[in-house]
């Protein structure tokens, strides 16, 4: 029997199975590692993408009224960017592709798997701490306050300083790639995009080790592959996906 449609293995055999459905932004935002991870996956998905005028009609249609939302083949609706990432990281196999030395990018290890999610929230922590200054109406102050955040002392230069302290020089938790390692990837060059206005373009060189996660992960041929297809002409933001 095939297996079920919600657990597809790194390269599906099953030709007629469905399609994930990820319905986002055309922003590299929150949807960005869900996005990787089926891409490093080869799980067949759809990319639905939209702007921020269609957002209030598409906020009646979801589950809380937000966005990722992911339609799995089975056609249930998937929500919570961070709990759709750790399911995909559970379907998706890394490294050799045999049984001794593959990995699931979610460890299966208890510790580890505590250790990655821990230092997913903690980045969480840096983004949280930008979002109220989108609430800021002048232009200039806004640049200002953001500007502050990661200015020496300021409060996400603290945090991220304190993250620096805590990854590895090559990997966000252990010795091997995981969903961490994405989730760093995908947050920490969006911080750095041109989505911010006033967030310093260059501030990722304060955190040499930050900095060589994100040449690590951008590295893997498979991801320079998908970020090589993107026309930067038409979306700018994706420019330091492709650096």
């Amino acid at each position: 029997a095939a297996a079920p449609p919600l657990s597809p293995p790194v390269v599906p055999t099953c030709a007629a199975a469905m399609a994930y459905t990820v319905k986002y932004f055309g922003l590299p935002a929150l949807a960005e590692p869900i996005r990787l991870l089926l891409h490093l996956g080869k799980i067949e998905h759809v990319d639905e993408t939209f702007g921020f005028k269609e957002w209030p009609d598409i906020k009646k249609t979801t589950k809380w009224g937000q966005v990722p939302v992911v339609i799995a083949p089975d056609g249930m609706e998937m929500t919570q960017s961070k709990a759709i990432t750790r399911f995909l990281g559970k379907q998706v196999t890394w490294g050799r592709q045999n049984l001794f030395f593959s990995k699931k990018l979610y460890p299966c290890d208890a510790r580890l798997a505590f250790q990655v999610d821990e230092m997913i929230d903690a980045m969480e922590d840096v983004r949280m701490k930008i979002v109220p200054t989108f609430a800021i109406k002048d232009p200039a102050e806004k640049e200002a306050a953001r500007k502050a955040l990661f200015a020496d002392g300021g409060d996400c230069d603290v945090l991220l300083r304190k993250l620096e302290s805590f990854v590895g020089d090559k990997f966000v938790c252990g010795n091997t790639l995981t969903i961490a390692d994405i989730w760093y990837y995908c947050v920490l060059n969006f911080l750095r995009c041109g989505f911010f206005d006033g967030l310093p373009k260059d501030y990722l060189g304060k955190y040499p080790k930050l900095q060589a996660i994100v040449s690590n992960v951008g590295s893997i041929p498979e991801v320079k592959a998908y970020y090589a297809k993107k026309d930067v002409k038409q979306e700018p933001m994706y420019s330091v996906f492709v650096e």
